[in-house]
Order: structure tokens, then C-alpha cells, then sequence
């Protein structure tokens, strides 16, 4: 069920990206310091750990010990994602 809520999350950052709305999402460069650590991406664009899985999924990655790409990747707003997280936590799909 949290694949749903990964496609929304997804869906949302390609979405802006094709409209050229960049400005509507974080750019981050990954830095070299980042590339092993996608929990550090995190704690910089969101002030926690918690959303490792968003950077991973933005940087196309699959699971934590897997480099993340030396490139440019895209993440939702804060406040994007609090809307994104609202609307699939009401029906639990986020939980497991």
C-alpha cells in the first residue's frame, strides 16, 4: 500500500518537472558526501531523517546502501509533501 503513496509522490515531482514548475520543488545537487548517506538529503532538505525514501525515490534509487547518483534530482516541497502524506495517511496507505 505505500507504493501508493510513492506513485502520488512521484507523480507530483515529474508532473512539475515536465511543466518546467522546478521552482514549485527543492533542486538539489547531491553532493559527495551524500551519495552513500540518502538520510543526510533528508535531515538537509526536511530537518529529519524520516524521508530517506522520498530522496531515494527521487534519486532513483531503491534501498539504503545503493549510491545515490552524483546529479541534480528534484524533491516536493515540505509543504507538498505534508499534503501528499495528509491524504494517503487517511486512508493508512502510508503505515506499511
Amino acid at each position: 500500500m505505500k507504493n501508493i503513496y510513492l506513485n502520488a509522490i512521484r507523480n507530483h515531482v515529474d508532473l512539475l518537472v515536465r511543466r518546467a514548475r522546478t521552482d514549485k520543488l527543492i533542486v538539489w545537487d547531491i553532493g559527495t558526501d551524500e551519495i552513500h548517506d540518502p538520510t543526510l538529503i533528508a535531515y538537509r532538505a526536511y530537518g529529519n531523517r524520516d524521508n530517506a525514501d522520498i530522496v531515494m525515490l527521487c534519486a532513483g534509487t531503491n534501498r539504503i546502501g545503493e549510491p545515490l547518483p552524483n546529479k541534480r534530482i528534484y524533491l516536493p516541497l515540505p509543504a507538498s509533501l505534508a499534503q501528499i502524506k495528509r491524504t494517503y495517511a487517511s486512508s493508512e496507505v502510508i503505515g506499511g
